[in-house]
């Protein structure tokens, strides 16, 4: 009898993760581009603004524009020379818990919107919550990506000491989004590595307009 029941609580757990595991999957898919751009992983086709002016005395002073053009000139020939090509950003396998992560729950809930994303934040560390696979294939992107699983790659640093025969634009790694009661609002972990040391992590906090969610903002955790 006892036997039994353990199999039912499995089974209903299994059903909940499951169940879990797709509206997360769903709201990570509508907020994915917007992810990838907020990390830095398109930053080579973006276009740098001009250097500010600075201030020399309480007089405006001008910038050096024939250094800024020749930026421009290379980064124009780059973007024309991967106008066919397409990025690959290497994905953590795994939408991970936060349980043991060890953030710092109170410099996050000091840079908080305004919006209530305390239930959100508290739930970080729930440690109930478990970590399950990602399904790559119901992740849609428009821009020019293509997504393989980090398990695909070289493990750690080792990933970086491989030439690659297609553009490689680094690993993201993406947490379990921690949601309040009423599925308003999200919260979740996020780094990006584009180099040994080169990346970021980042809190990311997510919102729900109507019916579609979109990032409200994102908390630096740190630069490497």
């Amino acid at each position: 009898m006892c036997f039994m029941i353990l199999i039912l609580l499995f089974c209903m757990q299994s059903c909940r993760t499951d169940i879990d595991s797709f509206y997360e999957t769903e709201v990570l898919n509508e907020v994915f581009d917007d992810l990838i751009k907020e990390m830095g992983a398109l930053s080579v086709f973006e276009i740098p603004p001009p250097p500010m002016s600075f201030l020399n005395n309480s007089e405006s002073m001008g910038y050096d524009t024939c250094k800024y053009n020749r930026e421009m000139v290379e980064i124009e020939k780059w973007n024309k020379k991967m106008s066919d090509s397409t990025l690959v950003i290497a994905v953590f396998d795994t939408l991970f818990a936060c349980y043991n992560l060890n953030l710092n729950i109170e410099y996050i809930r000091s840079q908080l919107a305004e919006r209530d994303y305390i239930e959100a934040l508290n739930s970080m560390t729930d440690t109930s919550m478990v970590s399950y696979p990602l399904n790559l294939s119901r992740i849609e992107s428009g821009q020019r990506i293509k997504l393989r699983y980090s398990s695909e790659f070289p493990k750690g640093r080792d990933i970086w000491g491989k030439d690659h025969d297609f553009p490689f634009s680094g690993v993201l790694r993406v947490s379990r989004i921690y949601f309040d009661k009423e599925k308003q609002v999200g919260i979740f972990y996020s780094s990006y590595a584009c180099g040994r040391l080169c990346g970021e992590e980042a809190i990311i906090c997510i919102c729900r307009i109507g019916n579609k969610w979109r990032i409200e903002k994102e908390i630096s955790l740190g630069v490497y």
